[in-house]
């Protein structure tokens, strides 16, 4: 029942959240409001913006677009939903949004606040426009490791020269079935037809295409590769195709979908219900992994991947005593925890790569995403597969998870460290606990990984900058030593090859500078031996 005074009670208390920056607490006041009066586009477009100020855009929209419909000539319901639609990356909808916020503005004698307006949605419409003429200029390259010396194709010979029985220590099982869920995919793709009928447009093609491609990136994001020039038309049609077949939700938010949902279910069962959910979620994914990996926006691709998180954990708890042949392989943990490894890629990477996002908050989510993956494996350990068919899964979604989260932690402490004086005390604490994380990362990793090594150059790059006995410096190098030629038998040509080689190959120079000076006695092995030294 409608009761807009006690709307109007909340929207108020919403509004002095809001404009203390408390965008939580003002999103949680409109959500009640609307329980009260859930036809009122003021409530809905100011809890879109309280979803843009923490860059949840896909809930934005949603609000936005909910407000214009019931209001069409709500000037900042446009505005709103022009945003969040820059957010995402939709280019020409959010122009087109701008366009009409403008539109719907009164020609003539406007109000100071209206002029404002008119001045800041002008301005945004430009920005837009430049965008979206950068981003014309600057398409997704294609993204090509050359065939014969790919690391899927050097894994090969690696798997056939294993002893019988073999084991899962090789990265040569997650590449390769990493990269055979994306060549399936490629090729299912390939088969979508375009026809024109009396009726109008439509096509046919393999439902499950897009499964393929995310099962790759949860598997090994480093299958990803392109040759394809027309690959993207191609997938956004397939992704079309996918959302029609299944009825998914195409612009939803997490929350539209965990309203939706189970009222589909409840109606249409699961054979209805199950497709839905799995394009819609691993829609987000793609979306996701392509925005951070091919386009500067990485605060599109984290809402893309909390929304998926979001929407995974919900299914989890609500159908857990569902069979998963019913509730479908994305409500399985396993699942969930590869897109919370996908989405702590993104975070660091975002981390590396925008400065404003350098804080001590960014850092420690990314600690706390790192020490959910190691409480989520320490409660349900997957033990070591006797099936050869089961040691990609097992590294995929067991030890691979542990040894980001110790690398992720491994970073987080190396930069605290940062924070205390250089030389200090609680520096070097941080520096010698990042090093101990970095190499329990190294030991979750089969030896034949480039990972495997990275991680061993980063503890002895802590190690190094803490000042250590020279005999623990040789130590790690020395296994650095052994790895690089097991590891280039796979991975010698990948795409991090140029600048993993450059680091590795002065941790060789090092190497023997330092193994010189303890053979001729300048250094004793108990000597502190710190970067200057060597």
């Amino acid at each position: 029942m409608s009761n807009t005074a006690e709307a109007e009670r909340l929207k108020a208390e919403g509004n002095a959240l809001f404009v203390q920056r408390n965008f939580a607490g003002a999103y949680k006041k409109f959500t009640e409001a609307l329980q009260h009066d859930d036809k009122n586009a003021i409530l809905y477009c100011n809890r879109a913006a309280c979803s843009l100020g923490i860059n949840r855009y896909l809930e934005a929209y949603t609000d936005a677009n909910e407000a214009t419909e019931l209001s069409s000539t709500y000037a900042k319901a446009w505005s709103r939903l022009a945003a969040a639609s820059a957010g995402l990356g939709k280019s020409d909808e959010a122009i087109s949004h701008w366009k009409r916020a403008l539109a719907v503005l009164p020609v003539e004698n406007l109000s100071a606040t209206e002029q404002k307006q008119k001045e800041q949605y002008t301005a945004d419409l430009k920005i837009a426009i430049a965008r979206q003429a950068a981003s014309d200029r600057h398409k997704p390259a294609q993204v090509i490791v050359k065939d014969a010396d790919s690391p899927w194709n050097r894994a090969v010979p690696i798997l056939q020269s294993l002893p019988t029985p073999p084991d899962w220590s090789s990265s040569a099982w997650i590449i390769l079935s990493a990269r055979q869920s994306w060549v399936y995919g490629c090729e299912a793709m390939n088969q979508l037809r375009s026809f024109t009928t009396s009726s109008g447009t439509g096509c046919f093609g393999i439902k499950g295409t897009i499964a393929s491609f995310s099962n790759a990136l949860l598997q090994d994001p480093r299958a990803f590769s392109i040759a394809d020039k027309e690959f993207f038309d191609k997938y956004n049609q397939q992704v079309i195709f996918e959302i029609t077949e299944t009825r998914a939700w195409s612009n939803g938010s997490s929350s539209t979908v965990m309203r939706d949902a189970p009222k589909r279910l409840r109606e249409e069962g699961w054979n209805a219900t199950r497709p839905a959910l799995a394009v819609t979620v691993r829609g987000w994914i793609m979306r996701a992994f392509l925005q951070s990996n091919l386009s500067p926006d990485v605060q599109a691709a984290l809402d893309f991947y909390t929304s998926a998180i979001e929407v995974l954990s919900w299914g989890i708890d609500l159908w857990k005593d569902v069979p998963n042949s019913e509730k479908g392989s994305i409500f399985q943990a396993s699942f969930l925890r590869g897109v919370k490894c996908l989405r702590l890629d993104a975070m660091l990477q975002a981390y590396n790569d925008k400065p404003h996002l350098q804080t001590q908050s960014f850092l420690d989510e990314i600690l706390r995403g790192a020490q959910n993956l190691i409480d989520d494996l320490a409660a349900a350990p997957m033990e070591p597969p006797t099936e050869t068919g089961l040691y990609g899964h097992y590294l995929s979604f067991a030890r691979y998870p542990m040894a980001q989260a110790h690398s992720l932690i491994g970073f987080c402490r190396s930069r605290a460290a940062m924070e205390f004086p250089k030389n200090s005390a609680e520096s070097l604490a941080s520096l010698r606990a990042a090093a101990e994380s970095y190499a329990q990362a190294a030991e979750y990793i089969p030896i034949d990984d480039e990972k495997h090594v990275s991680y061993l150059h980063y503890s002895f790059d802590c190690l190094l900058e803490a000042g250590s006995p020279a005999s623990q410096l040789a130590a790690i190098l020395n296994r650095i030593h052994e790895a690089i030629p097991i590891m280039r038998r796979i991975w010698q040509f990948s795409a991090d090859a140029s600048p993993r080689d450059a680091r590795l190959n002065d941790n060789m120079r090092m190497r023997d500078r330092l193994l010189a000076r303890m053979q001729n006695g300048t250094l004793q092995a108990d000597t502190v031996v710190s970067r200057d030294m060597l």
